[in-house]
This record gives structure tokens, sequence and C-alpha cells, in this order.
């Protein structure tokens, strides 16, 4: 593909991109639709190249900003449109290799680059503009908590362990680290699946859209959370002044995601294994059993397989 090609093409998507952020900006009902910004931004790297990618990035912020405001356009920016481009240039990168397991990297290191990109978008925020993105998203959080608990208790449907709205609030306030990993998982699972999609609908990728059923978590997990574990451990032991207590918290609900997103594939493998040998009643039994088995079995399931890889679907070996 030539030059002039790619740039043809990454301009017919860049004023695509540009018009669904006007929309997410100015329609109200459909504001939602902001999860799919980076998935355009994610098509141009991947089929003209992270230059042109780059170059769209730019345009789409003197237009936004032009057009709705010079925060709005930051904000999308950072926070949508920089992490679509990591995700498609990650699919460039992989497109075309024989290795199969490399069809779950674009995810990984697209959850790292939401990761990061919020926390740029923060601290900039706070350094630049002298906003505290994260005191305001607290109060806000603080004013729907005590709502809702004043809705419950109108209604006499208090907790009955007795939890306070300041109880609640305190433990979301402790766990916005796994928040926000939770939210950029989700987020690059989005972009990555609908571009993949997408690309494939208009027989731009070559290689075939992983399931699901065969994700799995990269290197070894159980060795990093015990080394973790470990690690924070020392450092309560040596009274460093850390809030080694919540950042436990967190990384025990983190690997418990991680866990549970690999024991919902192990389940849903083995569901469609069994689905080909065995009748159907006993499929929707096995499924009722794995539904009612909980989470806290299916993160141990997906502990498991990370460590012995039941359906042998990796093909090289952790490190």
């Amino acid at each position: 593909m030539n030059d002039r090609t790619k740039l043809t093409q990454a301009a017919i998507l860049t004023a695509l991109a540009i018009a669904l952020c006007l929309a997410t900006a100015y329609v109200p009902f459909i504001g939602l639709l902001v999860f799919i910004i980076p998935v355009p931004y994610a098509i141009i790297s991947t089929m003209t190249g992270h230059k042109y990618a780059l170059i769209s990035a730019i345009s789409s912020f003197f237009i936004l900003m032009l057009t709705v405001d010079f925060v709005y356009a930051l904000n999308l920016i950072i926070i949508s449109i920089l992490p679509g481009i990591a995700v498609g240039y990650k699919v460039n990168k992989d497109n075309g290799k024989e290795d199969t397991n490399k069809n779950f990297t674009p995810i990984y290191f697209g959850t790292l680059a939401f990761m990061l990109s919020i926390i740029i978008f923060f601290v900039m925020a706070k350094v630049i503009f002298n906003m505290d993105l994260l005191a305001q998203l607290l109060e806000m959080m603080k004013t729907s908590i005590e709502t809702q608990f004043d809705i419950m208790k109108s209604a006499n449907m208090l907790p009955k362990d007795g939890m306070t709205s300041k109880q609640m609030f305190s433990f979301i306030q402790n766990i916005i680290p796994s928040m926000l990993f939770v939210y950029s998982i989700i987020a690059s699972l989005i972009t990555y699946y609908l571009e993949a999609f997408i690309l494939r609908r208009i027989k731009k990728l070559s290689y075939d859209l992983p399931k699901f059923s065969d994700f799995y978590l990269p290197g070894n997990a159980i060795i990093v959370s015990l080394l973790l574990y470990l690690g924070i451990m020392g450092l309560e032991m040596l009274n460093t002044g850390l809030y080694t207590d919540i950042i436990m918290l967190n990384i025990q609900l983190i690997f418990s995601v991680m866990f549970l997103l690999q024991g919902i594939s192990v389940s849903i493998y083995y569901i469609k294994e069994w689905k080909k040998k065995s009748p159907g009643k006993i499929v929707f039994a096995i499924m009722a059993v794995f539904l009612l088995s909980g989470t806290m079995i299916l993160s141990f399931v997906g502990m498991l397989d990370s460590a012995i890889d039941f359906r042998k679907v990796r093909n090289y070996k952790s490190t």
C-alpha cells in the first residue's frame, strides 16, 4: 500500500472518528459511545501504521479543540485516542505472524496503555490546570453513596451488617487502583475485539479472531502474585509507613479479577468441548454447576490453569 492510499484511508477514518467524538460531546443520549472512540484510531494504526495514526490524532485534537473545548479534546486524545493507537499498533506488528498466542498481546498492551493514559491525564490536569480530578470524582462518589443510603434508610433496607455510607465510601476509595485496572482491561477488550471484527469483515486482518475460551494470562501470574505478596509483607515488617494493607487489598482484587477472567475462559472452553460429546441436558447441568459455583471457585480454576495450562493454549514456556 503506497503512502497516498494510506493517507486517504487515514483521512476518511479520521473524519468518521471526529464525527463520533463530536456526537458524544453534543448528543447526551449517545454519550456511552465514548467507549468505542478508540476503535477507529486503532483501525487507522493497523491499516496505515502508527505514523499516520499519530497525524490523525493530532488533527483530531486541533479540530475538537476548536469545536468543543481544549480540556475535552485533551481528555479524548490522552484517555481514548492514544490507547486505541497503541492497540492498533500491536495488531499491526502481530499481523501475519505464525505464533497463535500473539492474538492476545494487543489486549495486554492495550490494558497497560489505558491505565497509563488515565494516570497521565489526571496528573496533567492537576499540574497544568490545577484541577484535582480525583478529588472531584471522589466527591461525586461520596454524594452518590450518601444518596443511595438515604433511599435505603427511608425504605428500611439498610445493610444488615451495619455498614455505613462512610465505611462504604472508604472501601471504594481504597480500591480505586483496582477499579482503574478493571476499566482498562474492559476498554482494551472492547477496542481490540471491535477493531478485529471490523478489519476481518473488510478483509484487512489475516489472522483469526481469538476466542475468549482460549484466553490466558501472560507470563506466570502465580509467581508474580506470590512475589508481590512477599514484597508487601516485607515492607509491612520494616514499618515503612506505606499503606501496605490497602496495597495488599488492591493486589488481591486485581489478581482475583485476572484469575476470574481466565477461570471463565476455562469454563467456556470445557463447556464447548463437552457439548460436542454430551447430550444437551448434561451440558446445561454442567453450565449450571459453573454458574452456581461463584466467582471464588472460578478464580481458583483460573489460578490453577495459569500454572498447569489445562487447555494447552500456550505454545511457549511462561517466563
